[in-house]
């Protein structure tokens, strides 16, 4: 999330509140949620990485679904470098003590251009899975998760930049881009170092799972005799 100084999440009475110094707003259940949710956002990729690897699937790998889930993938990594070029370490917090409101580069356009790229990315992985029911299924999880995140994040920014984050939201749309950029965009120039600094781990994780699942559609999941009858072939044996 990328926020503005002066954001917190504290436990009064017991209860989650938001808010800047002494004004203190209690979160909804659905916003408290949200906030579970951003804490483990790193950990929920893992489910469905276990399950595309894992669920069996006949068949092999078609052309045209390759080159489908490449271009989903290639599309959400592009979103995610642009985002966090632009937005650095803002995107890397695991807490609401946010440090400032970055309104520049793609969050001109769209306030979650992160979440936009994740979701691209992911559905790219799904589509090279052959996993049927999770090209609904992902869609329907993800959203469900993340509406509740974006609840959480916007009370925490609204709490701690007031009117100018409430302008910006009114402004700039959530989920789909906007062909008007944002009118007064802060000053956050793209940091291409930055932003491969923080993509190196990402763009390693991703060439892995998608080695997985091909690996899973050429080797895996193919019956044990052509498999033999195939090395056999490559050996001259047969």
């Amino acid at each position: 999330m990328a926020g503005p100084t002066g954001g917190s999440v504290t436990e009064d009475s017991g209860r989650r509140s938001v808010g800047r110094g002494g004004d203190r707003t209690e979160l909804t259940p659905w916003e408290k949620l949200g906030g579970a949710f951003f804490r483990a956002r790193s950990a929920t990729p893992v489910v469905l990485i276990a399950v595309a690897v894992l669920w069996p699937t006949p068949g092999g790998l078609s052309l045209w679904r390759a080159a489908a889930a490449a271009v989903l993938i290639a599309a959400g990594e592009i979103c995610r470098f642009a985002a966090v070029g632009v937005a650095g370490k803002c995107t890397r917090t695991r807490g609401a003590n946010v440090k400032e409101l970055v309104t520049d580069g793609p969050f001109a356009r769209v306030r979650n251009p992160l979440y936009v790229g994740n979701f691209i990315l992911a559905y790219g992985l799904v589509v090279l899975s052959k996993v049927t029911w999770l090209l609904w299924a992902f869609p329907a999880a993800f959203f469900l998760q993340y509406a509740a995140i974006v609840a959480w994040e916007e009370r925490v920014l609204s709490g701690s930049f007031g009117a100018a984050y409430e302008d910006y939201r009114r402004e700039v749309p959530a989920w789909i881009p906007s062909r008007r950029p944002f009118a007064r965009p802060s000053a956050h120039a793209f940091r291409r170092d930055i932003a491969w600094r923080s993509e190196r781990d990402s763009l390693r994780a991703i060439a892995i799972v998608a080695t997985a699942l091909v690996l899973k559609h050429l080797v895996l999941h193919r019956p044990l005799a052509a498999m033999l009858s195939g090395i056999a072939g490559a050996l001259g044996l047969e």
